[in-house]
């Protein structure tokens, strides 16, 4: 990944519903759809986005509402260039080494956050480290799944020796196996919270401040004796150098939100938990950075046996050195892959590693993506945000190439209902709408369907890399045949014929082209023949990917299905299914009660329909508190395995069905060691397989992006991912001159 997106919203409509709503609405029958304003400020651009972003902060945000503004107001080393493909920013060129495991980063220095300080190699090691640490708790976590040292750092059992103990010299990296005589697995049995080595108190307050700064500089202050956690010590190999030769620590402080800021390390002189015992072993080689031996021998030694030892915890911290990031100097950054990986480099375009400011985070790291408070590195800046409503942006004063940013300033409207964005749109308030947030019920009439084959001149519709598939909770459903009858009697043929925008229905669920409008040569490195049904995706050109077909429509096994489901079940098989979806976005209602429909007259089953707040909606699905629900997923790139297959990790915070299933761990894992892309893609194939026999998810059908641009809107560009550089953006005011 490359920074893949929940997806809020989708196009599917009833043909019936479409006349009367949009005779109601009196659209004209003119060449474009509303009303066409003259363009008083070439240089401001008015959005209507797919409704309120769940927040700006790159480490906090999942969904395509926010992606987009991020990837505006921070700077990355590569960002999405009009075509959707990374492109160079803050790294003006980078090398990889042979067997994809390592990228180095080479930066230029002329990138600015807002507050006028460069950016550096250290910012870009924070955002990674920051990422996955457990503090930050951030839902794209596993977008950095291939980083060296990823899930011991993550789970909090990484460690790293700070003084020989053990036999063992200090620098070693170590994970923890248990402590106190016990394993950690007769811990979590008895449902005992490893202590943490990390944490420290002072004999005095801890005046809390930016790095090198004076105690009369702290922006809080920790009252003595009060438990902080070491987060980061000053001069180690992924961390910034020490201002004065002593060693800072920079610390994390429990209240409120929480805070975090730099100490002097020697006044943290208390270790509540210094004096536990801890049984270790040294971290396996394939995942210590800077080793580099051929693959083979770092998985034969990962597989062998290592002596544990007892160590005290006064010797063991979690630091960002256990991870695959390292800063030799200012400007330059190494990211080191446990295993081949070829989009490290498409990685660094994504939310994952584009650099946030610790200046701005630590002071409030869950407030501090707000007007007023935020520090940003791209080519616009937040001034102004109401909830609901709008974000105003300008052009940011420190952005490093300012002849790219076509733009003095950007509005974006915030409105969760797709009826309000048309009808501001209509009125001329708004010069573009965010792809697929146009009412499903205007698609015929703006397709042309409705009014003669004469399509709105400003009405596009483009390829989309995304999946709408609905979730099934397999710790409520945990009976397989229940989950499979529940596919095989949805008839994704029908849905074609009631979509107005080009999509594509699918049982299979990596989406991609379909096969039929593929071109000769993308037919014959998908070693496939035209009239072969489904989709593929080209990963780049000669290389493709072909998903398994999964559970299509098929009402006999269906029923078959739900009656070994009722058998093995008994008492606890479900008398209704409860069906959940988002509001604001006028599909999702007809898309669920097509589903309710089409489960009622296969297989019998009652289904009840429930509507949620898109923000409620994506904090109960996280937590598991639904039976079925729908969702999609846009990828960032065409590349399967990071975009779509790791979701379904059994670890993956996104991992919303709570599915977890070792075969299909096993197989990601045996391609995770692949060099050879395609022997790569053919095991994904094997483990997507695993996934769609078992059914935790039902694919139904594959996306497209639905635009709407005033036609004189110039280079707001329309890419596979809909990821558009926003900066680059402009209004014409001689557009009728240039037609």
């Amino acid at each position: 990944m490359v920074g893949a997106m929940l997806h809020r919203g989708t196009t599917i409509a009833v043909a019936t519903l479409t006349a009367a709503s949009l005779a109601a609405c009196g659209l004209p029958d003119g060449e474009y759809f509303g009303h066409v304003p003259e363009v008083d400020d070439p240089r401001h651009l008015r959005w209507c986005n797919s409704g309120q972003p769940e927040g700006l902060d790159p480490a906090q945000i999942s969904s395509t509402t926010s992606t987009p503004i991020a990837h505006t107001l921070f700077d990355g080393l590569t960002i999405y260039g009009n075509d959707g493909h990374p492109e160079p920013s803050l790294a003006t060129s980078w090398e990889v080494s042979p067997d994809d495991r390592r990228v180095t980063f080479h930066m230029h220095d002329r990138g600015r956050w807002s507050n006028g300080r460069p950016v550096t190699a250290h910012d870009v090691a924070y955002q990674i480290v920051r990422m996955l640490h457990p503090l930050t708790a951030s839902p794209s976590a596993d977008s950095l799944d291939w980083l060296k040292g990823y899930e011991a750092f993550l789970e909090g059992r990484g460690k790293v020796l700070v003084e020989p103990a053990g036999g063992l010299a200090a620098g070693t990296l170590v994970e923890i196996t248990g402590w106190s005589g016990k394993g950690r697995a007769e811990h979590r049995q008895a449902k005992q919270k490893q202590p943490d080595s990390n944490q420290r108190t002072g004999r005095a307050p801890l005046a809390l401040r930016d790095l090198g700064a004076a105690p009369a500089a702290a922006y809080a202050t920790v009252p003595a004796g009060t438990p902080v956690t070491l987060v980061e010590l000053s001069g180690r190999p992924a961390s910034p150098p020490s201002p004065d030769g002593a060693s800072w620590a920079y610390v994390h402080w429990n209240r409120g939100d929480g805070v975090f800021g730099w100490v002097p390390a020697a006044e943290l002189d208390g270790q509540p938990h210094g004096e536990v015992s801890f049984t270790v072993r040294a971290v396996a080689e394939l995942h210590v950075p800077g080793l580099d031996r051929p693959l083979p021998e770092l998985v034969a030694e990962a597989a062998r046996d290592r002596p544990e030892v007892e160590v005290p915890g006064r010797a063991l911290l979690t630091l960002p050195e256990l991870l695959g990031v390292r800063v030799p100097d200012e400007w330059t950054v190494v990211v080191e892959a446990a295993k081949p990986t070829p989009h490290i480099v498409a990685t660094s375009a994504s939310r994952a590693m584009r650099p946030t400011p610790r200046e701005a985070v630590s002071r409030s790291p869950r407030r501090w993506a707000q007007p007023g408070t935020i520090v940003s590195s791209g080519p616009l800046h937040l001034v102004a945000a109401r909830e609901r409503d709008y974000l105003e942006l300008v052009r940011s004063p420190t952005y490093w190439e300012p002849e790219d940013v076509k733009l003095d300033r950007l509005t974006i409207y915030s409105m969760d209902d797709q009826a309000a964005n048309a009808n501001t749109y209509y009125t001329g308030r708004c010069d573009a709408i965010r792809g697929s947030n146009v009412p499903t019920s205007y698609l015929p009439v703006l397709s042309g369907a409705r009014r003669g084959g004469r399509p709105y001149a400003d009405y596009r519709v483009e390829p989309w890399l995304g999946v709408y598939f609905i979730l099934v909770n397999t710790k409520q459903f945990d009976n397989v045949h229940l989950r499979r009858a529940l596919a095989f009697s949805l008839d994704r043929s029908l849905i074609p014929r009631v979509l107005h925008g080009g999509e594509y229905g699918v049982a299979s669920y990596t989406p991609g082209t379909p096969i039929s409008r593929l071109s000769d040569d993308d037919l014959a490195a998908c070693g496939v023949a035209r009239d072969t049904p489904g989709v593929a995706l080209i990963v780049e050109p000669g290389l493709c990917y072909v998903p398994p077909r999964g559970l299509e429509y098929d009402p006999e096994r269906a029923r078959q299905e739900l009656a070994l489901a009722r058998a093995e079940m008994g008492a606890r098989f479900p008398t209704t299914v409860v069906y959940k979806f988002n509001t604001g976005v006028e599909s999702h209602k007809l898309v669920a009660e097509y589903v309710q429909g089409q489960w009622k007259d296969v297989l019998g089953i009652d289904v009840t329909l429930e509507s949620q707040e898109w923000q409620v909606f994506l904090a109960d699905t996280r937590k598991q508190q639904f039976q079925v629900a729908r969702l999609g997923w846009i990828a960032a790139g065409s590349e399967p395995e990071s975009q779509f297959a790791r979701l379904w990790r059994c670890s993956s915070p996104n991992n919303r069905p709570a599915w977890c299933n070792p075969e299909y761990e096993r197989l990601l894992d045996e391609a995770a060691l692949m060099s050879d892309r395609k022997a790569r893609l053919r095991k994904l194939a094997e483990a997507e397989r695993v996934m769609i026999e078992e059914a935790p998810i039902i694919p139904l059908y594959n996306y497209t992006q639905k635009h709407l641009q005033k036609p004189y809107v110039r280079d707001l560009h329309i890419n596979f991912i809909d990821q558009p550089p926003l900066w680059r953006a402009w209004r014409d005011p001689d557009w009728r001159r240039a037609r």
